[in-house]
């Protein structure tokens, strides 16, 4: 009696577009449009010129969202298999930041491209999810060993000590909550993890008294107690909360609260454009926007809970916790909870390296969901 025996090809799939996630497409959309809105009103309404904030960002939107189809369309497995060379153009990128980058403000973090100025530590926030990603990845069970768990922190703390000395310690704070999540999801023994979060407060004196520079630690100090220095560091946290609290219910309209008209209300396109758009649209339309953001971070995690495999579930982890935690800083600082550190608000914020970086990171997830049943299998 003879037996049948069963081989097995690999058989490779297309790509299925109708798994592509049209909520968070169409919420992001959502949130590019309200930061359209509220960088227009911001910079005074009125007709839009070619040199306008608003025509700006939403130029830098129109290249976006094509980088967010293209990423789409490519499989997340080939971009896993160049992690380590985009890592070493993200380290190469910051350390070009530090040698022949422009000071802006008393920070170094931008590099001039003719006409166009980048900010690579943003674009750096997606290279080291994808390269810790990749790293855990490769590794796999054998992240439960401590020396895997250590390299991953260096991994992650090179770029972090690069953005630290622009200085911006903000962006720098995104790179620690990156980790701690995403080996927080890896393999490793959650005693390590855990061992972290009880060492945080000690390391965080450490960091107060030895690393932090005397203007960052009075920083934070007014960050909670602004009145400090009312007509200096402390007055643009003033008039963000008065803003907020102007903005009543409803708002006072796309003209925004008279803090704003009068410019008393300073970088308001940017870092206190949350304050801004609450003096726009009042307490509803703050609701409105973080409903918007719980929507997008239910897609993203939705991405973790139905990835194929460990790189694509803590790239998704990565990346929703890049948004979750820049959204929350940014919206925290302007009611007053948090320390101003620059953060911008994910899609709002005008800003071109954040918006490509936000949706590049979007086109990667997307991309999971497209191409995660690409590889199966049939008999022969």
């Amino acid at each position: 009696m003879g037996s049948v025996v069963t081989s097995l090809r690999a058989e490779r799939r297309p790509a299925s577009w109708a798994a592509l996630d049209p909520y968070m497409l169409v919420t992001t959309l959502v949130l590019i449009g309200f930061g359209l809105v509220a960088i227009w009103s911001a910079e005074g309404g009125g007709p839009l010129r070619l040199d306008s904030l608003a025509v700006r960002q939403l130029i830098y939107a129109a290249v976006g969202l094509p980088l967010l189809l293209g990423l789409t369309w490519v499989d997340y497995r080939y971009v896993k298999s160049l992690a380590w060379p985009i890592y070493g153009l993200t380290v190469a990128l910051l350390l070009l930041v530090l040698l022949v980058g422009t000071n802006i403000g008393g920070s170094v973090r931008w590099i001039e491209l003719g006409p166009l100025t980048i900010q690579p530590s943003e674009p750096a926030k997606l290279g080291v999810i994808v390269a810790l990603a990749a790293f855990s990845a490769n590794r796999g069970r054998e992240m439960a060993r401590l020396r895997n768990f250590v390299l991953g922190g260096l991994l992650v703390g090179v770029p972090a000590i690069l953005v630290y000395q622009q200085p911006d310690l903000g962006t720098a704070g995104v790179f620690a909550a990156i980790w701690l999540a995403m080996m927080l999801f890896s393999p490793t023994r959650l005693v390590y993890v855990g061992a972290v979060v009880l060492a945080s407060p000690l390391a965080a004196l450490v960091a107060w008294k030895y690393v932090l520079h005397d203007y960052m630690r009075e920083r934070l100090l007014i960050s909670f107690e602004p009145e400090r220095d009312y007509f200096g560091a402390g007055f643009n946290i003033i008039q963000a909360q008065i803003t907020i609290g102007t903005g009543g219910w409803y708002g006072n309209g796309l003209a925004g609260s008279v803090q704003s008209q009068l410019d008393l209300l300073r970088v308001r396109t940017t870092d206190f454009i949350f304050a801004h758009a609450m003096g726009m649209f009042g307490f509803i339309g703050g609701v409105a926007l973080v409903v918007a953001y719980l929507l997008l971070l239910w897609r993203t995690s939705h991405v973790a809970m139905v990835a194929p495999d460990l790189f694509s579930r803590l790239l998704a982890v990565g990346i929703t916790v890049m948004i979750f935690f820049q959204a929350f800083v940014n919206m925290g600082m302007n009611v007053g909870i948090m320390p101003v550190t620059g953060l911008p608000l994910p899609f709002v914020s005008l800003g071109g390296s954040s918006l490509w970086t936000l949706l590049a990171s979007l086109g990667l997830l997307q991309s999971v969901l497209v191409h995660r049943r690409r590889i199966g299998f049939k008999p022969l």
